[in-house]
């Protein structure tokens, strides 16, 4: 529930705060006081849009900030998932700024206005003006009666979409192979052919990087062998040459070095390093000794060979630059081909696995219309029995469920009727039904849903809408009787209503000369009859509309004690 509400700039409201409590909550005031600024601030925290319009003149934002308390599992998992923190109570704020972007929070932390939107439904029941024109379209019409089913229709429900999801899948499958029979072989063909090609040339990971440094070796073999021979024997030395080998001269050096070497330390450091030297030139001469027997291991390898398996790996460049992409071809394709081959295989059976995924869902279907079916007849019935609690004893609403081509949604095509009197011919609720006998349908659904669902805080904006006199007064005893299991905050402007709630909160007008000023009061028991006398005469100080608003008070109350909507 909502345990305090704080606004700021917000419309005609400057600034307010107001605790709120479990039980009925009626919100009132004078035409333009700002009532409904106090459902806007609730319909900011929900995430709905708004405009900058909302903003109070010559401020720069409008602030709204609700304190919840008692706040339910998966509320408590968003908003952690946002980065927020929330344990029993969480705080959720939303700014609108006149320049720039809207910013909300919740449990501490900046969050995208979408989570304010998902966390909405577990926290707060919103019905206005704008509830009652969904509750004339279609799918909010089958959504009404699949959440009045519960759980049990909700199980059967996603056994459906799971059924339905299959056959549409196998459907799209069979079409898709059937059509594409001859493209198919086609391409089985051209698979096969490529497959085969490769396998001929038979290409091993790496061997073109290979063969292409082998070829350059033997290309230019004469003049390394040449090379890499002279420089081994201007180190080591040669049989046929007898110039001084580099290690030999370097021996001598260091032989020259020793004899002296004791009558100054330096020297020995020198000596060292030509020592080092001598080692380096000859692992030098070693790495170019079999360098040169590399070419030795070629055996009888030529370039030409080289060249000519370069060339049978060039063959298969349709199927990649270079070796390791041609390989990674060959492994997709002979997945590819393994697919297309079983497909072409299954044909024969495509019909009868079709026939078997629609038999599955048409069984699913069926099952969902039959328990869709019960649940319209059981809610109709009690919400039919809420409205002759409501005066409206002759009137029903009644779900009419007729078969249609599968959706998602199932088979139903599901419409909900209305008639006012045992003599009217029932029709689409949308088209018939007036503004106060919507709100009178919204409220009974309401009460019916919240024996069963459990549903924290309810918000009403002029649910009494269209309505007065006797028909008033039962549905301050209907919300009286929802607030029983729920917090319910109702904007009105029928005293009837008003004189069933627990809490009584009015909205001050203050107009100065430059603009108007509203401020949010809650009454004690003496305003309350000053207020309700106001709405019943328009005048605060009349005698006989005092004592009538205190009548309204009193016989609320000794019905509230004796047993809310016992009758």
């Amino acid at each position: 529930m909502i345990s305090e509400l704080r606004i700021s700039h917000l419309g005609v409201i400057a600034e307010a705060a107001v605790e709120l409590d479990t039980g009925f909550t009626v919100v009132t005031g004078e035409t333009g006081a700002g009532k409904t600024m106090f459902v806007s601030a609730l319909s900011l925290l929900m995430g709905r849009k708004v405009g900058s319009g909302v903003v109070r003149k010559g401020a720069e934002k409008a602030e709204v900030e609700g304190i919840f308390t008692g706040i339910a599992e998966p509320v408590r998992e968003r908003i952690e998932e946002a980065g927020g923190s929330a344990d029993d109570e969480a705080i959720i704020s939303r700014t609108v700024a006149l320049k720039g972007r809207a910013r909300a929070t919740a449990g501490g932390r900046t969050v995208p206005i979408s989570v304010l939107t998902d966390i909405s439904s577990d926290l707060i029941t919103l019905h206005g003006q704008s509830e009652q024109l969904r509750l004339k379209g279609a799918a909010q019409q089958r959504q009404l009666l699949d959440a009045a089913g519960g759980t049990a229709l909700a199980e059967v429900a996603d056994r459906y979409r799971v059924a339905f999801e299959n056959w549409r899948e196998t459907e799209a499958r069979v079409t898709r192979i059937k059509d594409s029979t001859a493209a198919r072989r086609e391409r089985i063909l051209w698979l096969r052919g490529c497959l085969e090609a490769i396998d001929k040339v038979r290409p091993e990971p790496g061997e073109d990087e290979t063969l292409a440094a082998q070829a350059a070796k033997l290309g230019s073999a004469a003049e390394i062998t040449r090379a890499v021979g002279a420089a081994h024997d201007l180190l080591l030395g040669s049989e046929i040459d007898d110039a001084g080998a580099a290690v030999d001269l370097v021996h001598q050096a260091i032989s020259t070095i020793a004899d002296v070497e004791g009558s100054d330390k330096e020297l020995v450091t020198i000596r060292e390093a030509l020592n080092d030297a001598v080692l380096r030139l000859s692992d030098s001469a070693a790495e170019l000794s079999n360098y040169l027997s590399g070419f030795d291991e070629l055996g009888e390898t030529s370039l030409e060979e080289t060249e000519a398996r370069r060339a049978e790996l060039g063959s298969l460049a349709p199927y990649g630059q270079d070796v390791a992409e041609v390989l990674d071809f060959e492994t997709r394709s002979a997945a590819e081909l393994a697919e297309l081959e079983a497909e072409d295989r299954d044909l024969d059976g495509l019909d009868a696995e079709l026939d078997e995924a629609r038999e599955t869902m048409e069984a699913a279907a069926s099952a969902l219309t039959e328990i869709r079916r019960a649940t319209a007849e059981e809610f109709s019935a009690a919400v039919s029995e809420e409205l002759a609690a409501l005066s409206m004893p002759k009137a029903s609403v009644a779900f009419e469920i007729t078969e249609r081509e599968p959706t998602t949604h199932g088979a139903d095509e599901v419409r909900l009727t209305f008639a006012a009197h045992e003599s009217s011919i029932p029709d689409d609720i949308g088209k018939i039904a007036s503004g106060g006998e919507l709100s009178r349908v919204m409220l009974a659904i309401e009460v019916v849903r919240a024996a069963s669902e459990s549903i924290p805080t309810y918000v009403f904006d002029e649910v009494d809408a269209g309505v007065g006199g006797k028909a008033a007064v039962e549905i301050g005893r209907r919300l009286a009787k929802l607030a029983r299991n729920a917090q319910v905050i109702v904007v009105t402007h029928l005293p009837q209503v008003a004189a069933w709630a627990d809490t009584h909160v009015t909205i001050v007008k203050d107009d100065d000369a430059e603009t108007v000023r509203s401020g949010v009061q809650e009454l004690t028991d003496a305003e309350r009859v000053v207020e309700l006398s106001r709405m019943l005469a328009g005048m605060d100080e009349s005698a006989s509309a005092k004592a009538h608003a205190a009548e309204l008070l009193d016989n609320a109350r000794q019905v509230k004690e004796a047993g809310v909507g016992s009758k």
